[in-house]
């Protein structure tokens, strides 16, 4: 089950960010190749100080039991970036991404665990 938990510096409508969610969690899908059923994404206003301005700026935690590797983060990371800049006009200078592999012992779900998964 990816999850997808984006940080941003300014507001956008409510409306707005539950398609943008949905967006991206299909495109990031695509390159997975996972069904978009096991995404999580979500959204939340932070403040953020990026080089000592609060120009917009995003931050993205992304976390997976698997296809977390140096080739496919560089895929995901270009995906994240032209994405935010293509949908919110972030400067992709101004976008990070930390990608997290989590074993599926570590992983809660429905009283258990995805240990199976490991």
């Amino acid at each position: 089950m990816p999850v997808l938990k984006v940080t941003a510096n300014f507001e956008v409508e409510e409306a707005k960010t539950v398609e943008l969610m949905k967006e991206l969690a299909a495109s990031i899908a695509s390159v997975m190749e996972k069904p978009v059923e096991y995404y999580m994404t979500g959204w939340e206003k932070q403040t953020i100080v990026l080089g000592l301005t609060t120009d917009p700026a995003v931050f993205v935690a992304f976390h997976s039991m698997s296809k977390i590797n140096p080739e496919l983060n560089k895929q995901y990371s270009a995906l994240i970036c032209s994405f935010f800049e293509e949908k919110l006009n972030v400067s992709k200078a101004r976008i990070f991404i930390n990608f997290v592999g989590v074993k599926g012992a570590n992983w809660g779900y429905h009283d258990g665990t995805f240990a199976f998964l490991d």
